[in-house]
């Protein structure tokens, strides 16, 4: 994703999804920067000293994973919501076809879906190692082609759903049979046909993605965008990665 940055939120800019052209994003480019700034401004407020200055990297783990659930979540739960009223969205629970791609997430959803895979009697902890070295050094049209699923579905259906990243939340198709036919072509290693996604949806859900990556600024810690199955596979690997992550070092590998 390329970056757009706007006024106060340069120190993160927003990001717009492959495929969707400058000028189309621009009439909602000021929306989602306001959106944005609120979420990171009312999230911030609430973070008292401990917090924002304390050395307890726990606390801090702790109230930006709370502020992603009770804050962050929820907004971008509404902004889908809005834009599938006047959308036709042909995603449907058992259609995956794009769950075969790289995933770009903020660092601390990352963690939240390490932490579920932690409490999961399913073996996806190990699928998701078996997947990091697999795709190990692809870039994401060669990740394509592997024709390998996200280790994080079971049955065609998201096994950490509740805990999904925006990215996935906001991935929207209006046509399911394009999506089909276009990871055919991909695993035959025949003509890329392009998946028609809702990338202005896209785009407006980042302003979630940014104010994650903003509240992470703030509060002095890594602010990168990553690769989920990369990530949680190194914290699976290593937990206390989180740790060092939460007291302000850099540890993860930013896309």
């Amino acid at each position: 994703m390329e970056s757009l940055a706007r006024p106060r939120i340069d120190d993160v800019g927003l990001r717009m999804p492959k495929g969707l052209p400058a000028e189309v994003a621009q009439p909602f480019a000021a929306h989602v920067a306001a959106k944005t700034m609120a979420l990171r401004s009312q999230a911030m407020a609430q973070a008292g000293p401990d917090v924002a200055v304390g050395n307890n990297p726990w606390l801090r783990l702790k109230f930006v994973l709370d502020i992603i659930a009770t804050s962050i979540v929820p907004e971008a739960e509404h902004t889908i919501a809005d834009f599938a009223a006047e959308a036709d969205i042909q995603c449907r629970a058992g259609c995956s076809f794009c769950c075969h791609q790289n995933v770009d997430v903020t660092i601390p959803e990352a963690i939240l879906v390490a932490l579920r895979l932690a409490k999961d009697d399913a073996p996806r902890a190990a699928a998701v190692l078996e997947a990091a070295d697999l795709f190990k050094d692809l870039d994401d049209e060669q990740r394509v082609a592997t024709g390998r699923p996200c280790p994080l579905l079971v049955d065609d259906r998201c096994s950490i759903y509740a805990v999904r990243p925006i990215t996935c939340r906001s991935c929207t198709s209006p046509d399911a049979k394009r999506c089909e036919e276009a990871k055919r072509l991909a695993e035959a290693g025949e003509q890329t046909l392009a998946i028609e996604i809702y990338v202005v949806l896209q785009f407006l859900c980042s302003g979630e993605q940014t104010a994650i990556r903003g509240i992470c600024r703030d509060l002095g810690l890594q602010a990168d965008i990553v690769e989920l199955t990369q990530t949680v596979a190194a914290i699976l690997r290593n937990p206390q990665l989180v740790e060092r992550w939460a007291a302000g070092e850099r540890v993860f590998t930013a896309r």
